[in-house]
């Protein structure tokens, strides 16, 4: 035991930024990476994680790194959130100065309290001319968040994303709070974590990005999430460079999975192939028990209107797959028969064909040209949409339009 504990160092804080939408926590990670601009995304919503490291130098002059995790603020990637806290060591809160607390705000909290994440409240847009500082601390107070001289312990920083200001603070703030935690990791020991997202790209096949809590990763080696796997030949840091090994507390993407991981479970580096294969057997094992156990009933009075779903990312198909599950009612329920990531194909297009008024939805993907011909032959119809809201607008009126008359 004291040879593991001499091996201990302290490690740099896993920071997720979290928030109601539209109150600046992509500007705010976008100004702390020394960026113009937030990151371009479909209807201006964050709907993916990303990760990125950055060097912040106190007021000693001393370098700390930090690790950020940004995450959707939109309902839909409620999970994405939620998962974010879990594997994170702090969490930041961001409150607009304007609007105060919101109804996104309070899901933000309460996955930040379950997952028991110590948080900061960051008290963003200072800088504009409707912003009330105090007025937004009263807000808090309503909402039972007790922030610093309103009677309570939770530290609180006024900033302004968009001018820097307050920033310095807030992130000397995320320091003392990871320094109070004790954060710890041994890299003497095979690196372990979890995975934030996966994609599957023409050319470079299946990547996912993994943050790593413990341990150290390197080339040479394999990783295992559940029954997905990969040997460690390429491996990317969060600005897309090759690194030979990575340690704790550092987003990586790994490139050449054999299946898509899940996300947000956790994964083990291994140093051989053989170590790799008998961790995925236990796990497909544990599977095929769990598939016996559970029985699934459908109740036979349910119209379902039968789905296709293809999304570009792991965390955009879970978000989809969930505002779906979401929509069903008594009489009427939509019913996903496959699911998965990259373009809308041949393949998609034939597990359509001979079933009844099956439709295609897909989201922030394209559709190959052969399967929009066999669509348009077949009377297949293929939806695409960019932003969620409209492909849940889209599927309510599909619902309400083809529900059975009393």
């Amino acid at each position: 035991m004291q040879e593991k504990n001499s091996n201990l160092k302290s490690r740099p804080p896993i920071v997720v930024v979290m928030g109601h939408i539209d109150h600046g926590k992509s500007t705010l990670l976008s100004y702390i990476r020394n960026e113009s601009k937030p990151l371009n995304e479909a209807g201006g919503i964050t709907q993916h994680i990303s990760a990125y490291e950055v060097e912040h130098k106190d007021s000693e002059s001393k370098v700390h790194k930090i690790t950020f995790l940004d995450t959707p603020g939109h309902e839909a990637f409620g999970g994405i959130r939620k998962r974010g806290a879990s594997v994170a060591d702090v969490a930041v809160l961001v409150v607009s100065a304007e609007d105060g607390v919101k109804p996104q705000t309070i899901e933000a909290l309460n996955s930040i309290r379950t997952s028991k994440t110590p948080f900061i409240v960051a008290i963003n847009k200072i800088d504009k001319p409707e912003a009330n500082i105090e007025r937004t601390k009263q807000s808090l107070a309503e909402n039972e968040i007790y922030i610093e001289g309103y009677g309570g312990d939770i530290p609180a920083v006024p900033i302004s994303a968009k001018t820097g200001l307050g920033i310095s603070e807030l992130l000397d703030m995320i320091i003392l709070v990871g320094t109070l935690e004790n954060l710890t990791g041994n890299d003497t020991l095979p690196g372990e974590g979890f995975i934030l997202e996966s994609n599957m790209d023409a050319k470079k096949g299946i990547s996912a990005t993994c943050i790593i809590k413990n341990g150290t990763i390197k080339k040479g080696g394999y990783v295992v999430s559940g029954t997905s796997s990969a040997p460690i030949r390429i491996m990317e840091n969060f600005e897309s460079r090759k690194v030979e090994q990575a340690t704790f507390s550092s987003p990586v993407c790994i490139i050449g999975w054999d299946n898509l991981p899940e996300i947000g479970a956790p994964f083990t580096f291994f140093e051989n192939r053989e170590s790799a294969r008998e961790a995925i057997k236990i796990d497909l094992e544990k599977q095929e028990k769990q598939k016996k156990q559970k029985k699934t009933e459908e109740n036979a009075d349910i119209k379902n209107v039968p789905l296709i779903v293809k999304a570009d990312t792991g965390s955009s198909l879970e978000a989809v797959l969930s505002q779906i599950n979401k929509l069903g009612t008594e009489r009427i329920a939509p019913k996903v028969i496959s699911s998965g990531i990259g373009s809308i194909g041949e393949s998609d297009l034939q597990t359509a064909n001979g079933k009844e008024k099956v439709i295609i939805v897909g989201f922030n993907v394209k559709v190959d040209p052969l399967a929009k011909n066999v669509s348009e032959r077949n009377g297949i119809e293929i939806k695409n949409f960019d932003v969620i809201y409209k492909m849940t607008e889209w599927l309510k009126e599909l619902l309400s339009s083809n529900t059975p008359k009393m």
